[in-house]
């Protein structure tokens, strides 16, 4: 009986898994690094569509990890949670809030680029001549 005590002491009990909320939280911070990372190896790269577009994917994914982790809380409690997934959501929100008003930016640029070319005479001048045949 001693021995069996002695045993059991003796022996390491294994770690405890972590729940899924607190998985959810650790990647809802770790995504915004994935996207660094991306950009920095990426950046020599003829894809920035492609990149932007796994970017904007990671930015989404973290937000979302971050706000389920939140749920977690009330079941697994703060430690561990709260502060990761704060974090997470709070660059990932910063990052898609940049994403987006640089998207509008650039739409709005290209829209008025596009009613700048029909609205110019010039433009209208040069087509027209250029469509007329050479006698």
């Amino acid at each position: 009986m001693v021995r069996n005590l002695t045993q059991q002491m003796e022996t390491p009990t294994p770690p405890k898994p972590k729940s899924f909320f607190h998985q959810a939280a650790r990647l809802s911070w770790i995504c915004p690094l994935i996207i660094f990372v991306l950009l920095m190896v990426t950046k020599q790269m003829g894809m920035p569509v492609i990149i932007d577009l796994v970017g904007l994917f990671l930015m989404v994914a973290g937000l979302i990890f971050g706000i389920v982790a939140l749920f977690g809380i009330s079941k697994h409690g703060m430690k561990g949670i709260l502060f990761q997934a704060v974090v997470g959501i709070v660059i990932n929100g910063l990052l898609l809030f940049i994403f987006v008003t640089n998207f509008m930016a650039a739409r709005a640029r290209a829209m008025q680029q596009q009613s700048g070319r029909e609205a110019s005479p010039i433009v209208a001048t040069r087509l027209n001549a250029a469509d007329e045949p050479i006698a």
